[in-house]
């Protein structure tokens, strides 16, 4: 599971690059582009805006994916916790069952040799 959560958390940092260099490339093609000041300074407030929601809306994607993931992790764990707790109600139930026979045939064994030992006693006097 955690070569997932590495993966998840890779994702992140590959995407929050990708737009960090999208964006470095794109203010410095417009450096050097033959425009004004005013018109450059409006073009690289575009441009950040642009990658700020490009990176909020990849952000909220992996956000929901690793939500997602949990819960379906959540999920399993409890359906494993159910099926585990169902095994070990059998199992104590097969435990108590053999366990009362075996006290059941123990006492008839103990039963019938008080009672041979009892005859016993009584040939013997």
């Amino acid at each position: 599971m955690s070569n997932q959560d590495n993966g998840h958390g890779n994702s992140v940092g590959i995407i929050i690059s990708l737009f960090t260099g999208l964006f470095i490339g794109a203010v410095i093609g417009m450096l050097y582009a033959p425009k004004s000041g005013k018109e450059l300074r409006e073009d690289i407030r575009e441009k950040s805006e642009e990658v700020k929601e490009k990176s909020k809306k990849s952000i909220d994607i992996a956000m929901n994916k690793t939500k997602d993931l949990i819960e379906q992790s959540s999920e399993k764990v409890s359906s494993f916790k159910h099926k585990s707790d169902e095994f070990l109600d059998r199992s104590r139930e097969k435990v108590k069952k053999t366990a009362d026979k075996v006290a059941s045939k123990l006492d008839k064994v103990i039963k019938e040799g008080k009672q041979a030992a009892k005859k016993a006693e009584q040939e013997m006097s």
